[in-house]
Formats: structure tokens, C-alpha cells, sequence
């Protein structure tokens, strides 16, 4: 097996025994970078000359913390000390911050070293970037952490970071077959990371495994654990209703297979109605991160206001219409909708639904839907995608697991015992061309 091929505690372990060097996965990765970039688009800034006297010194002098010279990708939205960090936009083409994100200040404490910055649609919005899908790469990625997702599904890193503020993280790492996790709100700081909605706005990021996002989220809060899956058969909420609706007969067809593999390893699975508050998840959420954004984009937006993308242009002028008054009472809906959530998850140990509305789209003007991870965006829930296999359009499904607030070790443990009955392939994938 190639060094890029390694999954994130592969890589350690293998470091670790003295059987791989950070300089050689770091020689690897950038080799695969250099093979299929061109095809994926993944990558905004490749830290290359400083990645390598880095990673060489720490080869050298063999650190001993847990991410001993890992190479982490981060989404291009969070501040990379003396690294270009451009929103996805022209208006800071060239822009060096003078610190790092929090996020990226603890990832470099912990001993991984910034491989680069990935894609991300503009401002973390809607106007998509260039990257494509490697399952299919006529289709989207997702977004708007699309680079991240691309890049760790097809082995350019094997973890980057991204952030969610209406489907963000779950999106992409569904579409590219990769795990996602989006922590409760406020978890992980977003200090150093440009808002888009500071209410809405989750740090989060993807592995291609449960066992090493669990690893992660020890890390990133100084509690490592040892990792184990969900040692009891779990009692499911089965979410139906809304997602049904809005889902296509393929995303369906996955997950009643998904629901019917679960029961068949012993799950007690047991359908769920949702609370009358959820019809207006959508709405609420529209209003909420619409004033939001226009307040963080106002003053920048009066002065380079050309320079800004279409969409962003009218969603910005649409923020700035929304009469105050509106806006509080979509809080005071939002407040109402989460605390009948918690209620309800409160007899199940997890609930599920779709990772997405559809299997990634075809063509690279959007970036699909986010309406199955709004919800969850919206509450602040903590929330994860596990793949579960391929659709008969040959692109991967993704199931969506919720628990309660601050149960990150709950949902990554019964997210591990379904990834071991799901049994979805993880190793990095070469890009796929359709056939003329």
C-alpha cells in the first residue's frame, strides 16, 4: 500500500513504529496531488517549499505529538499565518494573514503540518468553485467545503477541514463518499475562520473513516479516547415524512436498503413523526442566514460590491430588506424548533435520515441541495455522513446520523458500529472520466 493510500491513524501508527516517515507520506501525498489535481481542482494554495523544509525538520527530529507531521488540508476560508487564505474571492486574491485560525493554531500544536488550502464556493456561499467530483468529475463535489471533501476521498490528504452553516460538510463528504462530521455549534472555536452566519456557522471536517474522525474530535478537545464502536444494538429514529418528499427514488431506494441492513444487524429501528414546529426549519433558517450575511458583507459590500459574484450580490441585497423584527421572530421559531428536537431525540439513541436530496448533480454550476442538513444547521445539533455504498448512477450514498447536543462520542460510536455493517470501501479513489 502507497503512503497516501493510509487512513489518518494508519499514517500515525505506521509513523509511530518507525515504519513510515512525515517526509515520505508528504513526498507521497504531493505526488498524488500533482497526478490528479489537474482533474479535481481541489487545491486554492499548495504550501509546497514550506511543507517541505517543515515536514524534513520534523522527520529529522522525530516529534513526538499525536499528529507527529501529518499533513492536514484546510478549507481556504480559515487564516493561515504567512499562507494566502482568499474567501473563494477575488476581493482577497491576495490576502496573507499575520495569525492563524484557532483551529489551525491547535492542529500545528498537535504536530500537523498546513499541506495547503482547499476550494470553497464564494464567501462559503453558493458561486462554486472549480473543483469537480471525482466519483464523476462532470458532477459536483458539493460545497462549500468542496476541495476539502475532493481531496480526502481521493487520497491528496487524509483530513481536511471545512465549515457548515446550511450543508456545507455533511453535503460534499456524502457526494464524495467520504465521513463528515459537523460538531454541535459553538464546539470547535471559529475564531480566525470569515463568518457567514455567526449564529449558523459550524467548524467541522472530513476523514475517510469513523475511527479517525472519533481520533479527531479527542484530539481537537484534549480528551483522546480509545476508540470502540456502539457496544449495545442501538435504537434508531427513523426519519421519513419531509425527507421522503424531498428525496429522489435513487437517495430513497439507499435508504431503505440502509434502514433495512441496520434492522437486519439487530437495530431496533422505529419510524418517527416529526414535531408540527419542523415545517419551518426552512424559512426560519432563509431569514436567519440571510440578515446574517448581509450584516457581516455590509461595509465590504458598499465599497467592492462589483466584485462580488452574482448570487452572493442579490442574497446580500436581499439580507439587507429583511425588517428587524422579521428576523427575531425567525429566532424565536428557531428556539422552538430545537428545543421540540431535543425532545424528541431524547427517546432514541440516534436519529436518521439521508445525508442529501440527491446523488451528487450533474455539471458544476451548483452545488446541490442543503434542505436535509438545514435542520441540523439550524439547531446546532451535532451531526455526521457515513457513506453506505454506490447508487445505480454509480455515485456514493450517504446516511445522516443526529444525537442530542454535545454527544459527539455517542454519534461517532454508533456511526462506527453502522460503518462496520455498511461495509463501504474508504481507500482513496482515482478520478472517474465518463465514457464518450
Amino acid at each position: 500500500m502507497k503512503p497516501y493510500q493510509l487512513s489518518l491513524k494508519e499514517a500515525i501508527e505506521a509513523i509511530k513504529k518507525g515504519e513510515l516517515t512525515p517526509l515520505t507520506l508528504t513526498e507521497s501525498l504531493l505526488e498524488r496531488i500533482d497526478k490528479i489535481e489537474p482533474k479535481i481542482h481541489a487545491w486554492v494554495t499548495i504550501n509546497r517549499d514550506q511543507l517541505l523544509k517543515k515536514v524534513n525538520h520534523e522527520s529529522k527530529t522525530g516529534s513526538t505529538e499525536l499528529l507527529n507531521g501529518i499533513p492536514v488540508g484546510v478549507k481556504d476560508i480559515y487564516s493561515t499565518k504567512n499562507l494566502r487564505t482568499t474567501m473563494g474571492s477575488p476581493i482577497y486574491r491576495d490576502f496573507i494573514p499575520n495569525d492563524d485560525a484557532e483551529i489551525v493554531s491547535i492542529l500545528k500544536k498537535k504536530g500537523a503540518i498546513i499541506l495547503g488550502k482547499t476550494e470553497t464556493t464564494e464567501f462559503a456561499l453558493h458561486d462554486p468553485a472549480p473543483t469537480t467530483n471525482p466519483w464523476n468529475i462532470t458532477h459536483t463535489p458539493g460545497g462549500s467545503s468542496s476541495g476539502s471533501a475532493a481531496a480526502v476521498s481521493t487520497g491528496m490528504c487524509p483530513l481536511a477541514f471545512g465549515s457548515q452553516t446550511g450543508g456545507s460538510i455533511i453535503r460534499p463528504a456524502s457526494y464524495c463518499g467520504v465521513v463528515g462530521l459537523k460538531p454541535t455549534y459553538d464546539l470547535l472555536s471559529r475564531k480566525g475562520v470569515y463568518p457567514l452566519s455567526w449564529s449558523l456557522d459550524h467548524i467541522g471536517f472530513m476523514t475517510r473513516n469513523v475511527e479517525d474522525a472519533y481520533f479527531m474530535v479527542g484530539i481537537l478537545l484534549g480528551e483522546v479516547k480509545s476508540w470502540k464502536v456502539w457496544n449495545k444494538l442501538p435504537r434508531i429514529g427513523v426519519l421519513r415524512g419531509y425527507f421522503k418528499e424531498k428525496a429522489t427514488p435513487l437517495i430513497w431506494e439507499g435508504y431503505e436498503k440502509a434502514i433495512t441492513k441496520l434492522w437486519g444487524e439487530g437495530a431496533d429501528m422505529i419510524d418517527v413523526e416529526l414535531p408540527e414546529s419542523f415545517k419551518h426549519v426552512q424559512d426560519a433558517h432563509r431569514v436567519i442566514m440571510s440578515v446574517e450575511t448581509a450584516s457581516v458583507h455590509e461595509d465590504l459590500f458598499k465599497e467592492k460590491r462589483p466584485e462580488y459574484g452574482e448570487y452572493i450580490q442579490g442574497y446580500i441585497s436581499s439580507g439587507l430588506l429583511v425588517p428587524a423584527t422579521t428576523y427575531l421572530r425567525a429566532q424565536r421559531v428557531r428556539e422552538i424548533i430545537i428545543n421540540d428536537i431535543i425532545n424528541l431525540i431524547g427517546d432514541y439513541d440516534c436519529l436518521i435520515c439521508p445525508s442529501t436530496t440527491d446523488t451528487a448533480p450533474k455539471g458544476l454550476s451548483w452545488t446541490g441541495s442543503p434542505a436535509f442538513n438545514i435542520p441540523w444547521s439550524l439547531t446546532g445539533l451535532p451531526s455526521i455522513t457515513v457513506p453506505t455504498g454506490l447508487a445505480r448512477d454509480k455515485l456514493p450514498i450517504g446516511l445522516q446520523i443526529i444525537v442530542g447536543p454535545f454527544k459527539e462520542w455517542d454519534l461517532l460510536r454508533i456511526a462506527g458500529w453502522c460503518e462496520e455493517k455498511f461495509e463501504f470501501q474508504h481507500r482513496p479513489i482515482d478520478p472517474v472520466e465518463p465514457v464518450k
